[in-house]
């Protein structure tokens, strides 16, 4: 049977109209849909699995990635599991139990060294999502690398600056020019003795020997006892003097002190006062200012074997005494999602709320000055002193900064060098002999752990690649 006339026309009429209306619905617009935000967008599907974080040493930090479990599970349909453990905890264990590990950003040598971690791939480094060029260079060309490549995502690390009385001269820091007055005082409480030493150390170092200062990366012999060590030791108990048998301070009660104006001057960083604290009744705007720490004018050059005096000193920026890394573990069957778990914790507006709950941390992506204020957790110094946030910048701008080395022990080096802090009184000789107590323990831990195995370690801190 021959289809009809009117069949023939009106069939492919019928056909254009449902074509019409499963493209552009009737009375639609041909016009392309306006994208959503990349922010509110879910992430690139990798499969809903179940992830684990494991976060080291910070209760707060850990508590914080709880809180953004149903958000996460919201975007990607996964559940998230967060282990807080100790670092002592994080030491024992023979392989890290968990798809991300969040830590202190000195510890990174210690983790890739014992192939817990994997490192970053350039296509993720690149991408815009990430954000790499925003995070500045002390961070992103230093904390992060190891060995010369990318092993982790910062949430922030503070470099030490003076915390002090709003004028008060230059001289007045306990890491700077001469001896400190009476007033200031040296954080001397745990590993903080020891980051108050290799700052005021390193402040007499020539700058091109500061990488290297603390050991010799040819064959890991200690450097502790050479001059600038010896020196620095003598101003530290100088200036801690008028506190001679009264319990240790640490960075947070030190700054107490001068925010109360009982002291003129310590070391520490924005983030390090409780909010209890920096937002109390009546706090603020309190009449203190950070500032750089000021490098003193005496220098030991080690090929003339003399003290000289610089036209010009260069400023130290020490990172590592705190800081927190994360990054994708080696154990994890799931490194797709685990790679996009880690970057979503660092970067956009959800990193600054997480990073702003440690301590240990402070804003390290020149786009979250503006928000400077969570870190700072209510405190407000003094308007008339150089802006905070300028202060900051400025120092992570370097591409070099010195870092706590990343070992295998180091906190064990640490320990020891805190200890002779502590002690040493306000004088050469006995100053000379603590550090040669200090070198000769090192010695011993670096023996016990294998000389040419610490050597290498130091070297890859150092930049080297294989």
């Amino acid at each position: 049977m021959q289809p009809s006339p009117l069949s023939r026309f009106c069939l492919p009429l019928l056909g254009l109209a449902l074509l019409c209306a499963g493209l552009v619905g009737c009375g639609g617009s041909n016009q392309s849909p306006t994208p959503a935000s990349p922010q509110a967008e879910p992430l690139a599907p990798p499969p809903a699995v179940p992830l684990t974080v494991q976060v080291a040493g910070d209760v707060e930090l850990a508590e914080g990635v709880r809180l953004l479990r149903g958000e996460w599970r919201a975007r990607t349909g996964g559940d998230l599991k967060v282990d807080s453990v100790s670092l002592d905890e994080l030491w024992s264990a023979e392989r890290i139990v968990g798809d991300v590990v969040i830590f202190p950003s000195r510890l990174l040598g210690t983790l890739v060294e014992r192939g817990d971690l994997r490192p970053l791939r350039t296509a993720m480094l690149s991408s815009p999502e990430f954000g790499l060029n925003d995070i500045y260079p002390a961070i992103r060309n230093g904390e992060m690398k190891y060995g010369g490549q990318v092993f982790a995502f910062s949430l922030g690390s503070p470099p030490l600056l003076n915390f002090r009385q709003l004028g008060a001269p230059a001289a007045t820091t306990v890491a700077g020019n001469g001896p400190a007055p009476a007033g200031s005082v040296a954080p001397t409480d745990g590993l903080a003795a020891a980051y108050a030493l290799v700052l005021r150390a390193l402040g007499h170092t020539e700058s091109y020997r500061r990488q290297e200062a603390l050991f010799d990366p040819a064959d890991m012999k200690p450097r502790i006892a050479e001059p600038p060590f010896v020196r620095a030791l003598v101003e530290l108990a100088a200036a801690n003097a008028w506190r001679a048998n009264q319990p240790p301070l640490g960075f947070a009660e030190a700054m107490q002190l001068v925010a109360g104006g009982d002291v003129v001057a310590t070391l520490g960083w924005p983030s390090r006062l409780d909010e209890e604290f920096a937002a109390a009744a009546g706090a603020g705007p309190r009449n203190v200012e950070f500032t750089a720490v000021a490098p003193p004018a005496d220098v030991y050059a080690s090929s003339r074997g003399a003290w000289e005096k610089e036209t010009n000193p260069a400023s130290v920026v020490l990172l590592g005494c705190e800081g927190r890394l994360a990054a994708v573990t080696t154990a994890t069957r799931n490194a797709v999602p685990a790679f996009q778990l880690a970057q979503w914790l660092t970067t956009g507006d959800l990193a600054a709320s997480l990073s702003a709950r440690s301590t240990g941390t402070l804003w390290y992506r020149a786009s979250q000055a503006s928000a400077s204020g969570k870190w700072m957790k209510g405190l407000e110094v003094a308007k008339e002193g150089e802006p905070v946030t300028k202060i900051v910048a400025a120092a992570l701008a370097t591409d070099a900064p010195v870092l706590i080395p990343r070992l295998p022990a180091i906190d064990e080096y640490l320990a020891v060098l805190a200890d002779a802090v502590r002690t040493a009184p306000a004088d050469e000789a006995a100053a000379q002999a603590a550090l040669d107590g200090v070198a000769a323990k090192w010695e011993a831990i670096t023996n016990r752990l294998g000389r040419v195995r610490q050597a290498a370690a130091y070297r890859r801190h150092l930049g080297e690649t294989e």
